[in-house]
């Protein structure tokens, strides 16, 4: 069964480009795709419980709510206290990957990265979901 990746980013661009970078993922049943380009309406539906999701892939710099400040909602709500979440930014401190940990991220995939460290991303979190049962 395909798993659910929900990918959220203020750049439309952005999530264009990933929404085309994982094709063959969709193509292939492995995962079905949803994109949110607005921090604070995303964190609203998180609130309302009304999103599911497999992986959740966050920016940390946008306007509203940051990726951190999702992470922390998403991890105070019992729905999603063991999800998968990754940071997908353009972020590459120490600092921020630290910020990132304390704050709930799963994993951390910088926005250069090239399209197969985003796939092989997917499924190796596919594998760790699948894992742990």
């Amino acid at each position: 069964m395909a798993k659910k990746v929900i990918f959220v980013d203020d750049s439309k661009s952005i999530l264009k480009t990933i929404s085309y970078t994982v094709t063959d993922l969709v193509n292939d049943g492995v995962i079905t795709v949803e994109t949110h380009d607005s921090s604070e309406l995303f964190a609203q539906r998180l609130q309302e419980g009304s999103i599911e999701f497999d992986i959740l892939f966050l920016d940390i710099n946008m306007p509203v709510l940051s990726g951190y400040d999702i992470v922390k909602l998403a991890r105070s709500l019992d729905a999603y206290k063991s999800k998968m979440i990754i940071a997908l930014t353009t972020e590459i401190s120490e600092e921020s990957k630290k910020m990132g940990k304390e704050a709930g991220f799963n994993g951390w995939i910088t926005k250069i990265s090239s399209p197969e460290v985003m796939k092989s991303t997917i499924t190796n979190t596919i594998r760790a979901i699948n894992a742990k049962g």
